[in-house]
């Protein structure tokens, strides 16, 4: 049944009302005056009614039903609507004459589970924790009941999100207070689907880009937020490896910032960093017709690029590799995925200009605290400054189809594949030595 407000404040006057019939419980609220009401029953056994200010008359479903009157002058009632079962006519007055039946409700008793115990899954599992600066642990931890709206999945692969979680882990702009967790790529088999929910059933494999972390098991919403914006959570078609969907989330992050900058065909584009994000920039770039160009200080980062097919590759380590990136330029757009302090070779000082065009724009993706620039150099090239944050549904849409025309390529991005029980010695490489690490998956199975 529905939610009405303002019935008690809102009416009609009744004088009288011809005999009809619903597909629905109808209720009658008198709010002022006095008046009468009638009903016949399935059986066509009639019942009459004086009502009056304060009653409220039930009227059940194919009751015909009016008011012959005397009502008085203030007769005033509101009314409001029970259950609409599937193939009810929309509401307002139907003739049993004319329509030739009369509906019934009856109660249908279903069994179900909602309540039971799933004996396969256990009331703990393993959790990936930050539980101080710097340091990552495995834990015991209660594992997550299905709710109404929600999936209740179990990890098969995980995939480690470089920059983010680094920056939680070393205590970074995206920091919490420990203990805290990060991680929003993550690929599952759905175990329950709860109440309201559509087009899952157990069995399906989803990959998620909530933020549910590494843990064994995770509850993810599925349902629409009130703001009609879809949740990050996609069944993946058997065509797609489930291993790499793990890196999912740095790949949809990349085809986000580049949707955002409308990046198209013949825009020059230098990516900044060729880390896991930097690599799939580059590609959801290219596949708009970009000419596109990625600059690192790590060859054998430049030397992945190439493998993905991107033609144009600078090392930046020096002056004078950013001499040979400026004469490869002007860029229309630089897409800065590194996270290091590379705004003055991006746009130079003062008149003395940088890589980047007049009118040109800089997407800044690579989580950090503060971000510092000469003035006079964007206010001379009237620099275009642009955010982008996460990704949304759609952007994981064409990202499926994307890597399922293998136009952008997940595989090759992938480095480390380790067994959570490791995942510890990961994370102290992570804090320590983070340029060995590359595409990192976890497996839980």
């Amino acid at each position: 049944m529905a939610l009405y407000k303002e019935k008690l404040k809102k009416g009609f006057a009744l004088p009288e009302c011809e005999k009809h019939f619903h597909d629905f419980d109808e209720t009658w609220m008198i709010l002022k005056g006095k008046g009468n009401g009638y009903w016949l029953d399935h059986e066509g056994k009639r019942e009459d009614f004086d009502l009056e200010e304060g009653d409220v008359w039930m009227i059940p479903a194919g009751y015909e039903h009016g008011s012959e009157g005397p009502n008085s002058k203030d007769f005033t009632i509101s009314t409001f609507i029970g259950t609409q079962a599937p193939g009810s006519h929309p509401p307002k007055h139907y003739y049993v004459e004319e329509e030739g039946y009369i509906p019934m409700l009856q109660l249908v008793k279903h069994s179900s589970e909602r309540y039971t115990v799933n004996s396969s899954i256990p009331e703990t599992m393993k959790g990936l924790i930050f539980i101080e600066k710097g340091k990552a642990a495995i834990q015991e931890e209660p594992t997550p009941n299905c709710e109404a709206g929600h999936l209740l999945c179990k990890t098969l692969f995980s995939g480690i999100t470089n920059g983010t979680e680094r920056n939680v882990l070393t205590g970074g702009s995206y920091a919490k207070p420990w203990p805290s967790r990060s991680g929003y790529q993550v690929v599952g088999q759905v175990l329950e689907v709860g109440i309201g929910v559509e087009g899952f059933k157990a069995g399906d494999t989803i990959y998620s880009g909530e933020h549910s972390g590494h843990v064994e098991y995770f509850k993810v919403p599925v349902i629409p937020s009130e703001d009609n914006k879809m949740k990050l959570v996609i069944k993946l078609p058997g065509t797609i490896e489930k291993k790499e969907a793990a890196l999912f989330g740095m790949a949809a992050v990349a085809l986000h910032d580049v949707r955002r900058a409308g990046t198209k065909l013949g825009d020059k584009v230098l990516v900044v960093g060729a880390g896991p994000v930097g690599q799939f920039t580059a590609q959801a770039a290219q596949a708009t017709g970009a000419i596109v160009s990625i600059c690192d200080i790590n060859v054998k980062r430049l030397d992945k690029a190439g493998e993905l097919g991107i033609g144009h590759r600078f090392k930046s380590e020096t002056d004078e590799d950013w001499a040979k990136i400026s004469d490869h330029g002007p860029f229309d757009i630089v897409f800065e995925d590194s996270g290091a302090d590379m705004f003055d070779k991006i746009l130079g000082f003062d008149r003395q200009r940088g890589v980047l065009k007049n009118q040109g724009k800089l997407v800044v993706i690579a989580g950090r605290k503060d971000v510092g620039y000469n003035f006079n150099a964007g206010q001379f090239s009237e620099l275009e400054i642009i955010h982008a944050s996460h990704f949304e549904f759609d952007d994981l849409e064409q990202l499926v189809r994307l890597v399922d025309a293998g136009v952008i390529k997940i595989g090759p991005v992938i480095q480390d594949v380790v067994p959570i029980q490791d995942a510890v010695q990961i994370y102290d490489r992570l804090r320590d030595a983070p340029d060995d690490l590359f595409g990192t998956v976890f497996t839980w199975e």
